[in-house]
């Protein structure tokens, strides 16, 4: 039997370490960027339905739309990197849109437009890591998902100041 240097197991270890982090890491952000997709989608159908302001119905809807085209791609993208992507809702997320579905009036509008603004600057934070994945299809598309999730974030500032 032939044993190897250690340098030569070391620099193994290392790619393999290197490997599984860059893996856990690509799916920890699919996962949160796919549940958190889904989640301004259901919140969107509410705010759609449930909103008497006309600008936060318009901008429900464009939640529905934009989100639901990006968790589409990313579903996509996750699918040819054998990617798990969640199906439903975890009960974190579910109980943002139950919380959200028990207000009304006012109460929901001022409530939906603090959640838009706050979820939007963590996404953007999310997508702007995702960028330095060490993965060309993951940082591309989130290149490219940006500049909507940075238009949300001013349109929701814009709601959450009235």
């Amino acid at each position: 039997m032939k044993l190897l240097p250690v340098a030569l197991l070391i620099t193994a270890l290392a790619a393999t370490t290197s490997a599984l982090a860059a893996a856990n890491t690509r799916e920890t952000f699919v996962n949160k960027a796919a549940l958190d997709g889904m989640t301004e989608v259901e919140l969107g159908k509410l705010a759609s339905a449930k909103s008497k302001n006309p600008e936060i119905k318009k901008f429900g809807d464009r939640m529905v739309k934009d989100h639901g085209q990006a968790n589409a791609e990313l579903e996509a993208l996750a699918k040819a990197k054998n990617v798990p992507v969640p199906k439903k809702l975890d009960a974190e997320h579910q109980s943002m849109v139950d919380n959200l579905r028990g207000k009304s009036g006012a109460e929901f509008d001022s409530t939906y437009a603090q959640h838009m603004a706050s979820d939007h600057a963590e996404a953007i934070t999310l997508f702007e890591d995702a960028r330095n994945l060490g993965d060309r299809e993951i940082a591309s598309f989130a290149e490219k998902t940006l500049p909507t999730l940075r238009e949300h974030k001013r349109m929701a500032d814009r709601l959450n100041a009235r």
